[in-house]
Parts: C-alpha cells; structure tokens; sequence
C-alpha cells in the first residue's frame, strides 16, 4: 500500500533532522507493507525565499487536501528579527501553524514524555525520582481556541460599525501585527465552546481509558471563569461517561512544581492551549532535552494530522551537525502508528531506546553522571537508530 505524506522540511536545523527521520520512517514502514511518499510542500522562512511568502497557498491548500503533514518545524531568528519585523504577518509560527490547526480542526495535541529507569541518569530530575516501572507522562494539549485564537477568531466575526467591533476598540483586542506602543491597552480573549471541549474530553478521557492511565486535569479554576467552566465539564463528563477512569483536577501553578517530581504526573494531561505548550516544554526539559520532544495535532473526526516535534528549528545549530534528530524521528513513530504501520512504530521507538541505552549521544543528552559511548552528530544518530530496526 502506498500512502502519500506532505512533508515540510521547515527551518533551522530542521531540514538536517528531517532527512534521516524521513529515511527511517520510509524504512520502518515496509515492516506494513506500506510504502511511504514524501510529498514537499514548502513552509517557513525558506519558503519565503523561495515564493515570498512563508505559507505559499500552495503547500497549504496542497497539505490539506493530502490530510498528513510530517512537518520539521518554522521560524528562526535572524529572519525573525529582520524580515519578520518589517512584516510581522510573515512570522511562520503564527502563519504556517495556526493556519495549519485551524484549517485542519487540529484539537488534540499528543506529547508523550517517557522515563525510562534505564535512561534515569539522562534525566534533569533526581534519578530517584523515576520507579522501577518507568513513568508515562501523555500530555493531551488542547490545541484550538483558548488564548492563542481568541483575537483572531473574534475579529473574524466582527464587522466595521457593529457592537462587537466596538468592543474590540474599546479593549484593545487586535492582531499581534497591529500592536504598537502607541496603543494605551492591549487585551487577549481567550475562550472556550461547549461543544469543543466535550469533544475534548472524550477523547482525552477514552485515551486514558484505552491505556489504563488516570486523567489528570490542568486547571486555574481558582481565578479564571474559562477554567471553572473547564473543571465543570470535566467533571460532569468524568462522572457520567468515564467513571472506571480517575480523574484529578491539578491547578496549573502546582503542576509546574511537580515536573520536578514526575510520577506525581504520571498518567494522561489534559490541559488548555496556553498552559499545554508552557507545561509540555517544561516536561521535555525534565524529562532530558528539548531534542527528544515528539508530538502530533488530530482532527478526532476526520483523522487529519500533523506530526511536529516540539523540539523547534534549532537554527544556532543549522548547517553543524549537531542538532538531535531524535524528536524527529519519535515523532516519526507517532506518524506511522497514525497510518496503520504499527509494527514500524514499534520498531523506531525500541530503536531508539536501544541505541541511548547502548550510550550514543547527542551533544544535548550529554550529562556530567556519564560517560557516553560516542557523541554523535544528526547523521550519525539516525544512521544508528536506522541500524537497529
């Protein structure tokens, strides 16, 4: 079976990593008899270089219509802080990938953080901290509305010379390009439907269920109105239709101080927007480095999705290297189980494992507690992980 992938090599080091996460994915999925096609469709500051524009319509109607985006990550600095603030519209991280979520309906955002006791002294906690049995941390981010959508989708519904419109003025709601210190406030909506977090609930809720895991609930139901809504539906769907899953609310403050110790939060997390992608990056850097961050966005009703580590561009490392591909290539995994190949995604996740407890490393894994086998540039990872499939 063939199946047709659109893939954006993105920014940074990106392009490096993706190449040996593409070839291990290729590999890994003849294990389903699947063959795998990479179709490019250009985003980010390279994009931009090329079309003059950082999300050429395109690639983008082009990564819709094929449904499954491998995507390496947008943005850098330099480009950021020369182009970007002469047009500020051009950023790709707001352009490309809340576009990409929106059009997409991309809701669940899955970022999986496993210890390992063998890979304990890899660790930035206390390696006492990690049980024998290991620690399954699933975090669930709740990728649409919330803070990081409010402006944008009230404005879109909101007319010159109607009441909305003039609340907006009123509050400072505007687009981030529109701000300027000229302006005497500046607010963000944030919101949350019904509907959306229902839909949300359910599947963060079965995904527990399925894994035998508790569902831990991300909360600031003691200040904010959007989050005693939030704890309220949690609840009410917790208690009617998941009572074999245990539920626990967790205030947001709290969970912060508990990646320090993470079986405290071992079990799936379901948090909003703005506190999953502060909380996730946080559990990455616990959990050993950014570089091994893997994560994918699905649309729980249609099965579009995006697969992008969370491990950004790396764009000091661009052209060295020295950039850890493995968040790529763990993202990668998390691809091939979402298209059927469950034996390739299998085999990448054991690799992986295999070769870091053989103790091949990259220049972020390196700790003081070790020594490490060999220090391996971006290559040389993949070529190692691709060997042991």
């Amino acid at each position: 079976m063939k199946k047709t992938i659109a893939l954006v090599t993105g920014d940074g080091s990106g392009p490096e990593m993706m190449v040996v996460a593409c070839a291990i994915a290729i590999e890994a999925a003849k294990k389903d008899d699947i063959e795998i096609i990479f179709e490019e469709t250009p985003m980010g500051w390279n994009a931009y270089h090329q079309f003059g524009d950082t999300l050429p319509k395109e690639s983008l109607e082009r990564a819709i219509e094929i449904g499954t985006i491998f995507f390496g990550g947008v943005g850098d600095f330099k480009n950021d802080s020369t182009i970007g603030k002469e047009k500020p519209e051009m950023k790709p991280e707001a352009r490309a990938l809340l576009t990409l979520r929106k059009r997409m309906g991309l809701l669940l955002n899955f970022r999986p953080m496993i210890y390992y006791k063998a890979l304990a002294h890899l660790a930035n906690v206390k390696p006492e901290m990690i049980s024998d049995k290991g620690i399954q941390q699933i975090w669930i981010r709740f990728l649409l509305q919330d803070s990081y959508f409010g402006n944008a989708n009230f404005l879109e519904h909101s007319l010159p010379n109607t009441n909305s419109w003039n609340v907006a003025q009123l509050w400072g709601i505007k687009p981030k390009s529109d701000v300027s210190l000229n302006d005497d406030i500046v607010s963000d909506l944030a919101y949350y439907r019904k509907e959306t977090i229902e839909k949300y609930f359910r599947a963060a809720f079965s995904y527990a269920r399925a894994k035998g895991l508790p569902l831990i609930s991300i909360d600031k139901a003691n200040v904010m109105a959007r989050y005693d809504y939030w704890r309220k539906i949690a609840t009410r769907i917790g208690k009617e239709e998941f009572s074999d899953v245990p539920l626990t609310h967790q205030l947001v403050d709290s969970a912060n101080a508990l990646l320090f110790t993470p079986e405290k939060l071992h079990g799936v997390i379901a948090c909003g927007n703005e506190h999953g992608d502060i909380l996730s990056d946080g559990a990455a850097a616990a959990l050993g480095s950014m570089g091994m961050m893997c994560s994918s966005a699905i649309n729980p009703d249609t099965g579009a999705a995006m697969f992008e580590s969370g491990a950004g561009t790396a764009p000091t490392l661009a052209g060295q290297n020295k950039a850890n591909p493995l968040g790529r290539i763990l993202t990668a995994a998390m691809m091939l189980r979402h298209i059927g190949a469950e034996k390739g995604a299998s085999a990448i996740e054991n690799a992986v494992r295999t070769v870091l407890i053989n103790g091949y490393r990259t220049i972020d894994l390196v700790s003081g507690r070790e020594q490490p086998e060999a220090l391996l540039g971006t290559e040389e990872m993949g070529y190692e992980v691709l060997s042991c499939l």
